[in-house]
């Protein structure tokens, strides 16, 4: 079975291309992307340090967030198309959405979760707040350090 196969039985058709392109990129080096965790009552904000360059992907969401362009420029996926953001750009990580993009400089971007237990361990918050790949597609075209956070 081709892995395009394989992908199409476990991922939604808007996901399709950007796992396929998460393939191709797992077969390039790998730009390490600095996260600091930061917590308030109530609130867990996670931002991603993101070297000019870097085509990357993101995680499928359960919640929606807010993430906040804080440094920098990028082109990003939208429902819509490509949209470039700058610094001080807002905007809504719905749910069960997947994105990629391009750091046209170097960027920082953070988002904002609601974090009513007050958790504090960032992989229990990667995975309250994020839907892993599905596992056919995980088999066909990633390794599973992918989906992890550091």
């Amino acid at each position: 079975m081709s892995h395009v196969a394989v992908l199409e039985a476990g991922v939604p058709a808007e996901h399709m291309p950007i796992y396929l392109l998460e393939g191709e990129l797992l077969k390039l080096p790998q730009v390490p992307l600095p996260i600091d965790h930061a917590f308030c009552a109530g609130l867990y904000a996670r931002t991603m340090h993101i070297p000019a360059g870097t085509i990357l992907t993101g995680a499928v969401h359960r919640e929606e967030s807010f993430f906040l362009v804080r440094k920098g420029d990028l082109i990003v996926s939208t429902d819509t198309g490509p949209q470039r953001l700058g610094p001080g750009d807002m905007s809504i990580s719905k749910i069960g959405t997947k994105r990629a993009g391009i750091a046209l400089t170097n960027v920082e971007i953070t988002t904002f979760h609601a974090n009513p237990t007050n958790e504090k361990n960032p992989q229990a918050l990667w995975d309250l707040f994020t839907i892993p790949a599905p596992a056919p597609s995980l088999e066909a075209v990633q390794p599973a350090q992918l989906e992890e956070s550091t």
